[in-house]
């Protein structure tokens, strides 16, 4: 069993009053071995590249929109190679662009399916990141599972996202469980159904956080990303949810 890496996802700290250099060296401070960006964060790859290599800091991932993949996969590719990036995730889709029933999420799935294909030759993974719609129900099957049964494994990924999943009543160690190696990415959200929106620090939730790093280590998934949409205080719900994560993945390791 190998457990998988702690990162965060950058949209975690987008509103921290810290120049993207000092920004990093905070997340690394907090114990994350590595991040998942929001694109380039704004500024050249090679600028990104080095206040990454200067922190410590590893590159798991980038969110990338699907707009610009549409648009001009070739140049988006340059730039993720200038960057580093092994992975490109697909974060989120506009209200345009969402099926509205199994036929759409599967034409959806074969688009990505290509598009993974394209990247793939140049040296990228593609990865599709959900939130709730994806999940909604249709006839006997959901959004989600039609997109990826459309797509080869080795062309399209999935970031499951935990906290989405709880918050739907579904059970990410299950999911977890279903998907198995496709699981690139694992979103690690902790969430509170009282609160509006229902996120909290990753520990403080309802989450298990526990079953879930379990899961995601025994099926392989290579880094757990934290994040948490709408913290009122970035940097400390960052060092907070790395101190709870990583005293799991501690506990994990000892039972080996």
């Amino acid at each position: 069993m190998t457990l998988p890496q702690l990162g965060l996802q950058l949209y975690t700290v987008r509103q921290a009053d810290l120049a993207l250099g000092d920004l990093l060296r905070e997340v690394a401070a907090a114990g994350y071995a590595g991040v998942e960006t929001v694109g380039t964060q704004g500024v050249a790859p090679e600028a990104l590249r080095a206040a990454l290599s200067e922190a410590g800091l590893a590159l798991a991932s980038a969110h990338v929109p699907l707009a610009d993949l549409r648009r001009d996969p070739d140049a988006v590719a340059a730039t993720h190679l200038t960057l580093g990036t092994p992975m490109l995730v697909v974060p989120w889709l506009a209200p345009e662009d969402r099926p509205s029933d199994l036929p759409g999420w599967t034409a959806l799935g074969r688009e990505l399916d290509a598009l993974g294909e394209r990247l793939d030759a140049a040296g990228l993974r593609l990865a599709y990141h959900h939130h709730d719609f994806e999940l909604a129900r249709h006839g006997d099957g959901d959004g989600l599972t039609a997109l990826l049964d459309a797509a080869a494994p080795e062309r399209l990924s999935v970031e499951l996202d935990s906290g989405w999943l709880a918050a739907l009543g579904e059970d990410p160690v299950a999911w977890l469980a279903a998907w198995g190696p496709r699981v690139a990415r694992l979103h690690l959200k902790d969430l509170d159904l009282r609160l509006t929106p229902p996120w909290t620090d990753v520990g403080d939730g309802t989450l298990d956080v526990a079953a879930v790093l379990g899961a995601a280590a025994a099926h392989g998934v290579a880094w757990a990303l934290v994040e948490h949409d709408a913290p009122a205080d970035p940097l400390a719900t960052a060092r907070r949810s790395a101190t709870a994560a990583s005293r799991v993945l501690r506990e994990i390791q000892a039972r080996g």
